[in-house]
């Protein structure tokens, strides 16, 4: 289910716009424009992917977990906000905050 889940959001990323390119690194996959705008972390003992966008964590209201604000925290990828995707319904929650983040980069 997990792998599947990252596919959508993997497909919903890349679809986002013309210019997304996507790069796999050892810990995590970074999609870009110009800049990183999302990257996803596969944690299968947890059963989720986390996002991290680049989105100011104090222009939204952060819900306990679903986002968290990653500033001053070291973590792999690129980002200030953290989204803890576990299923579908998470993930619809996520597509305006990756499409924030794609337009501001």
């Amino acid at each position: 289910p997990i792998a599947d889940l990252y596919d959508e959001i993997r497909t919903h990323l890349l679809s986002i716009g013309d210019d997304v390119q996507e790069k796999t690194l050892k810990y995590y996959t970074a999609f870009k424009r110009i800049k990183n705008f999302a990257c996803l972390e596969i944690r299968p003992a947890k059963g989720s992917i986390i996002a991290y966008v680049k989105i100011n964590p104090e222009s939204l209201s952060i819900e306990e977990g679903f986002t968290r604000d990653m500033r001053g925290k070291g973590h792999y990828g690129t980002g200030e906000l953290e989204i803890v995707i576990k299923d579908k319904s998470d993930f619809e929650r996520a597509k305006p905050l990756f499409q924030q983040s794609y337009d501001v980069c």
